[in-house]
């Protein structure tokens, strides 16, 4: 309790010195023109705003530097300038001494046989076990972790380390974010479109799954195995024996950061650019499985091929979300309209009659306009712009990735001033529906339906009986029904036929009672006639 006491402390400085609370209620809740997009001239005047997040953020420590990050994914809850500004998180952080990373060294002793001493703390001697070189000056520093150049085996590797004692101060940052939340957001003034629970669960996971490098070294084999095969593409190794839920010892990528690039022909830029995009595009529509933090420090130009790394933050994509993401891309490369509006409607879950469709038609069809002949400008943030103005809820997965299509568009945009995602995309979208309905994927899905419609066709005799017997049944109380209506309507006719004979028979014979002899001879053949019909209509119905 007093650790959090001091940490509420410790926040409510930092957030004082940076003037942050009265900032975020007066950026977040302003009316930004054009979609929330602002002008110039706000971006300019903002961005000063911005970096004063930033800095706080960073002061704060990993918590925040990791709620920064995935507010920068989420266009839908921080204007622009901000976006811009906590992305710049990734890469900024200062590093600890190595002396002050040493602990998180000691769980190499459990995973390494025949190295245990019995102790908890390790030093560098003791480090220099496991390597035959290791630079102790950092090659990268960021919230959780800082990496270092080393040899083992005589391969050159990376070494990633976390830092040390980062759970419980984690752990205290997201009890006080869980008491802030409702006034966090009442002060965001987040309506129906944003699930701030859902935000907060995923950003938690995020937390969990980053603070264990086992969980990246099983991405990094997952990504070599999707990259099997493709030269210009590499992912690297990992040595699975040094790896622990501190320690991270994977294999060192030579290259330079495409934020690095600056000697690159016109020619080789294209080339570059193509290359990035492309392998992105596969990682998003045919594999499902993406890299979901791809800013220019973390895809390396390496000698005509290009190389990821750094797979803490990872996204999946199930296969209907895949599905409607295609077909939402493909009515855009396509510049069908309807397409595209069908698509948006399965992604955000809602019917026709939830919005007004005319408008909704209007704005979707600039920004099919705008992906498909802006150049040299950021398309992607469209959607969620989109879905913020019309109220819509978008899958927090589909937020993940659209701030992952933003981060690709600003590395191919430095590389290329023109670049167009569509471009790249078109024949990559035939690709994919060549896969989707080319024979192999048919048989594969009947394989795997295969025990379902096995016992359809077991059942198939006994239903096609079942249905017989149905129309049977249907046809006989049909036959049933028709025969019990034209007994009633015989019933009818009977009776109105006797009442009119009869009336017939009484006239009869009272006229054959009277004096007058041509009515009493009318009367009494009257009477005759009635009993003759009476008669037949006896025999007729016996």
């Amino acid at each position: 309790m007093l650790r959090k006491i001091r940490r509420y402390l410790e926040i409510l400085k930092v957030f004082t010195k940076y003037n942050l609370f009265s900032l975020l209620y007066k950026e977040i809740n302003r009316n930004y023109i054009s979609s929330r997009r602002g002008t110039c001239y706000l971006d300019v005047e903002n961005q000063h705003n911005a970096r004063k997040m930033r800095f706080a953020f960073e002061e704060l420590g990993p918590t925040f530097v990791k709620l920064g990050q995935i507010m920068s994914k989420r266009s839908d809850i921080l204007p622009p300038s901000y976006i811009r500004e906590l992305a710049n998180l990734q890469d900024r952080v200062k590093p600890l001494e190595f002396e002050q990373m040493l602990p998180s060294f000691s769980s190499l002793q459990c995973a390494i046989p025949g190295t245990q001493n019995g102790e908890s703390e390790i030093s560098m001697e003791q480090v220099m076990r496991y390597f035959d070189e290791f630079d102790t000056m950092p090659i990268a520093s960021a919230s959780i972790a800082q990496v270092y150049k080393a040899k083992l085996n005589d391969d050159k590797v990376a070494v990633k380390v976390s830092r040390p004692g980062l759970i419980n101060k984690i752990n205290i940052d997201l009890s006080i974010i869980e008491d802030l939340k409702p006034f966090i957001v009442r002060i965001g003034g987040f309506g129906n479109n944003i699930d701030f629970d859902e935000f907060l669960y995923e950003f938690q996971e995020l937390l969990n799954k980053e603070l264990d490098f086992r969980n990246e070294a099983r991405n990094i084999k997952r990504f070599r195995e999707n990259f099997e095969g493709i030269d210009d593409v590499n992912i690297p190794q990992v040595y699975d024996d040094y790896c622990t839920e501190s320690v991270l010892v994977m294999e060192y990528m030579e290259g330079t950061p495409v934020k690095n690039i600056q000697d690159l022909g016109s020619e080789q830029r294209l080339k570059y650019t193509h290359m990035i995009s492309s392998s992105y595009l596969k990682q998003v529509y045919l594999d499902g499985l993406y890299h979901a933090d791809p800013h220019g420090g973390n895809i390396l130009i390496q000698n005509n091929s290009i190389a990821y790394i750094d797979f803490g933050a990872i996204g999946i994509i199930d296969g209907e979300l895949r599905r409607n993401m295609l077909n939402l891309f493909y009515g855009i490369y396509k510049k069908n309209l309807d397409i595209a509006f069908e698509a948006f409607l399965r992604i955000a879950d809602i019917k026709k009659e939830d919005i007004n469709v005319r408008h909704f038609k209007l704005d979707l069809d600039d920004l099919i306009a705008k992906q498909n002949y802006a150049l040299g400008q950021r398309q992607n943030d469209s959607y969620a712009n989109l879905a913020l103005k019309y109220n819509l809820s978008l899958p927090s997965d589909f937020s993940t990735l659209e701030r992952s299509l933003i981060l690709i568009e600003g590395v191919c945009l430095e590389l290329n001033p023109d670049f167009n995602l569509i471009d790249d995309a078109r024949p990559l979208i035939t690709k994919v529906l060549l896969q989707r309905y080319s024979p192999g994927r048919a048989m594969e899905y009947f394989q795997l339906e295969g025990d379902r419609y096995l016992d359809i066709f077991k059942n198939l005799p006994q239903g096609i009986d079942d249905v017989i017997e149905t129309i049977r049944g249907y046809r006989i109380e049909k036959l049933e029904n028709k025969t019990n209506e034209i007994k009633r309507n015989r019933m009818y006719e009977n009776f109105t036929r006797y009442v009119f004979l009869s009336i017939i028979l009484v006239t009869s014979a009272y006229l054959a009672t009277r004096a007058d002899t041509a009515t009493n001879e009318l009367g009494i053949a009257g009477f005759v006639v009635a009993i003759l019909l009476f008669g037949y209509s006896f025999l007729r119905n016996a």
